[in-house]
């Protein structure tokens, strides 16, 4: 039986399709120019994205949407989303030696000290920067790296996403029944993996309040729950762009005293990544990719 599509959803297939192709054919000057015109072209047309993304800069710049300076970080954070879907693709093909001189990477010896342990690790990112290109280098130094990926509409979308990252060298779990995924993640950090989790969006509005810059808003209580269950170590992971390359920053495990509550203590890690993730996007406002609203009044 055939997948039926919407229109919307085939036109997206074809877009990603169309992205991949000229990401990583085009010679990278020229990729960078069209991408780039194309986020500011978006910015232009898209008046609901350019709206939520202006509600959500205003609460990290603390001015009012309509300011000059929430307005030009709007439309340089729609910019670096359009660098993100240009390089995405383009570290695909980007020969190892250059990718890697083009690299910076700190705290690898975090990561190294939680696989010498032998119980794996969580990297607990925001959607800042380009967190396909950290994941190239993870897995480009040895280390295994698997990611839990939204159930995207239609099935053809997630595939062309799942093929996309798995040649990056990630594995890929659907965010599925939530204690299926939790076994299935847990069972992964027992044979020594890192888990790379996007944790600054509750996609299933059931997680754990928390407050950013100023007002509450809600995180996954997942990342916290299963370092809490595993012992594995919870790490924060910031990857950010660089004007002709990438960084990524990996912290200490985050560290709290147990109460024996696990609903307390899950609380009160997700509030310490929180605050770790605040500091972050404060860092690189406009490379912060939420394109959702952020906050509930968003």
């Amino acid at each position: 039986m055939s997948e039926r599509e919407t229109l919307t959803q085939t036109l997206a297939v074809e877009a990603f399709t169309a992205m991949e192709r000229l990401g990583m054919s085009l010679p990278e000057a020229w990729g960078r120019r069209l991408f780039a015109a194309g986020g500011t072209l978006a910015f232009h047309l898209a008046s609901k994205a350019r709206g939520t993304v202006a509600s959500n800069l205003s609460r990290v710049l603390g001015r009012p949407p309509r300011s000059q300076l929430v307005q030009t970080a709007t439309r340089e954070a729609f910019r670096s989303y359009a660098r993100y879907w240009h390089e995405t693709f383009l570290v695909r093909s980007m020969p190892t030696p250059e990718f890697m001189k083009r690299f910076t990477f700190q705290g690898v010896e975090h990561l190294a000290r939680a696989t010498e342990a032998g119980r794996g690790g969580i990297l607990a990112l925001p959607h800042l920067g380009n967190w396909d290109a950290a994941a190239r280098w993870v897995t480009g130094s040895g280390f295994r790296l698997t990611a839990v990926a939204e159930e995207l509409q239609p099935p053809r979308m997630y595939r062309l996403f799942e093929r996309h990252r798995r040649a990056l060298g990630m594995g890929i779990i659907p965010l599925s029944n939530a204690r299926k995924l939790g076994a299935e993640l847990a069972a992964l950090l027992a044979r020594n993996h890192l888990l790379a989790l996007v944790s600054d969006r509750d996609l299933r509005g059931t997680g754990v309040e928390v407050e950013m810059f100023g007002a509450a808003r809600k995180m996954p209580a997942g990342p916290a729950l299963l370092a809490l269950a595993t012992g594995s170590p919870l790490m924060p992971c910031v990857p950010y762009d660089m004007e002709d390359g990438w960084a990524c920053q990996i912290r200490a495990p985050l560290e709290i005293e147990r109460t024996g509550n696990m609903r307390e203590d899950v609380t009160t890690l997700t509030r310490a990544l929180a605050r770790e993730f605040e500091r972050d996007i404060s860092a690189f406002p406009t490379q912060w990719h939420m394109f959702q609203p952020a906050w509930d009044d968003g």
